[in-house]
């Protein structure tokens, strides 16, 4: 039904049904007011105008992408701590439509004082990808706000490799961890330059010791791949033992992360300058560590690639960390 009240000193007419937006508008005088109600209505009616939808707010969207389609994703652990991160947020409570460009652009600035650049575009694929849900699946009229802000300049590429008796070092500290299997586990990080959950996921199954490789049928960029592996890395699988389970390391994942920090600790602590031996080591740069030996032991961008499983040359560079005074005697 409409309804027609004075509002200060206009004339303010307004259109409701059940279970629809109602329709307002303000006038200078109740004719006019009167006669753009009546048309209203007669649009409504004959289906000639269709009701504003009502926009949900955003982290209802958010929480219904978690639970759709987060789980089909490998980076699902990632999505749903980034997706808690936005309830902390004063966008979690706003209505989507009324995230705009300038919204999020406040947003952005605000955790680049907080994080790194790295993080804040994470933050704000993840955003993206939900509008874009909200948009091309789920029938909610709403653009991307995403798409009309600049993004974050990525940061610089990790460039950390071991030093001189770093390696050693780091060993011993595996020994002393009192994970056996932590050993084996660094040794093949570093020979063959597989990420941590491909290392974590091997089974022996699909370990072919005649052949010297292992096959990882499931890996981040989602295309199977075969790892050759060196005599060092062989002879280190070969000294693990086999499991009923079948997987190569029984220990889950959050386990081996902390006997590592562990490794890494006693690695540092047996050194005089404890402060910068293995300072700021992430296990994610053992797979830098490796990439950049294989470089060194001759192998083309082609082979490296088939076995770190990089599809891209701009990606294989951000992984390879040659040292200049290794260079230098190519050049003589």
């Amino acid at each position: 039904m409409a309804s027609v009240r004075k509002h200060g000193d206009k004339w303010q007419a307004r259109v409701q049904r059940k279970g629809q937006s109602s329709l307002a508008k303000s006038f200078n005088n109740k004719a006019d007011a009167l006669k753009w109600a009546r048309s209203i209505e007669s649009q409504v009616d004959l289906g000639a105008l269709a009701p504003k939808q009502t926009m949900p707010r955003l982290m209802p969207m958010v929480d219904r992408y978690v639970e759709e389609v987060t789980p089909t994703k490998k980076g699902e652990s990632q999505e749903r701590y980034r997706a808690n991160q936005f309830r902390k947020t004063k966008l979690a409570d706003m209505f989507i439509d009324k995230i705009t460009g300038e919204v999020v652009a406040q947003y952005r600035d605000a955790r680049l004082k907080e994080v790194s650049p790295n993080t804040v575009r994470l933050e704000l694929a993840f955003l993206s990808v939900v509008f874009e849900q909200c948009r091309k699946e789920w029938g909610i009229a709403v653009s991307n706000p995403i798409r009309q802000i600049r993004m974050p300049k990525p940061g610089k590429p990790r460039q950390r490799r071991l030093e001189a008796g770093e390696e050693d070092a780091l060993l011993q500290g595996c020994r002393e961890s009192g994970a056996h299997y932590l050993q084996t586990f660094v040794i093949l990080a570093i020979e063959t330059g597989m990420r941590f959950g491909e290392l974590a996921g091997v089974t022996w199954v699909n370990v072919n010791i005649e052949k010297r490789t292992i096959y990882l049928p499931d890996t981040k960029n989602g295309s199977p791949r075969t790892v050759p592996l060196s005599t060092r890395a062989l002879n280190a699988i070969q000294t693990q033992p086999r499991s009923i389970g079948g997987r190569l390391f029984l220990a889950k994942s959050g386990s081996i992360r902390s006997a590592f920090l562990i490794a890494l600790k006693k690695a540092q602590g047996s050194q005089p300058d404890s402060k910068k031996f293995l300072r700021e080591l992430r296990f994610h740069d053992l797979r830098h560590e490796a990439v950049t030996r294989l470089f060194e032991k001759g192998l083309n961008p082609i082979e490296v690639g088939m076995v770190s499983g990089h599809k891209t040359l701009a990606m294989l560079q951000r992984y390879t960390h040659l040292r200049s005074e290794e260079l230098v005697t190519k050049l003589c």
